[in-house]
């Protein structure tokens, strides 16, 4: 059994856990980002008025991790495997661009998975959602204040689009390297059970003799 007839049944399999892991993991290292809820530093004096300097001071949301933000995402939006693990091939085609030194906002890789598999979306489907509910799909619950506006998401799938260079073409050979982590087990348990099917039939053949 080979990659193809690998690919085609994983394609069909529903969207697990270790999928989702991996392709954080995967958008995670294409850029650099700034952390994410460090806890504030002491201040040098204390404020004489506590709650003044609570309501002075604007707080920023909350942020999901990425596995967090990519469940919801799929619960939300009921993308399937072939367009969700085909978004690997456009974070990997960004990291290649990307140089080195770039740096990202805290929730910099948020967008960049969001905006690959939009564009995953609209390349692979005759009919994929619309930007507007994938704004939608974009909040995330229990993390109040976060989530990404129509204009947002627009803006991150033009600027995507701008950075691979309108380059959307996913072939056979791309998805067999990024795939490799899933499709190496499919073949070696199948190839295990045409192993055992050719000893069964040999078995009743030399029992028929």
């Amino acid at each position: 059994m080979g990659n193809k007839e690998a690919l085609d049944e994983f394609i069909q399999m529903p969207v697990t856990k270790e999928m989702i892991s991996y392709l954080a993991s995967k958008a995670s290292t294409v850029i650099r980002c700034e952390q994410a809820n460090l806890p504030p530093s002491p201040p040098q004096t204390p404020p004489q008025n506590n709650k003044a300097a609570d309501f002075s001071k604007p707080r920023e949301p909350a942020l999901p991790s990425l596995e967090q933000f990519i469940t919801s995402v799929v619960d939300r939006s009921h993308v399937q495997v072939p367009t969700l693990m085909s978004s690997l091939v456009y974070l990997d085609r960004l990291q290649k661009k990307l140089p080195p030194v770039a740096k990202g906002m805290r929730c910099t890789v948020h967008r960049i998975f969001l905006a690959s598999l939009i564009l995953a979306a609209k390349n692979l489907n005759d009919s994929s959602p619309k930007n507007k509910h994938w704004a939608r799909y974009s909040v995330v619950r229990g993390f109040e204040g976060f989530g990404f506006s129509l204009t947002e998401v627009n803006l991150m799938e033009k600027q995507l689009l701008f950075l691979l260079d309108w380059d959307l073409r996913i072939t056979e050979d791309d998805l067999y390297k990024h795939l490799e982590p899933f499709l190496t087990p499919i073949m070696e348990k199948n190839n295990q059970e045409l192993e055992l099917l050719v000893r069964e039939k040999e078995r009743e053949h030399e029992e028929a003799r």
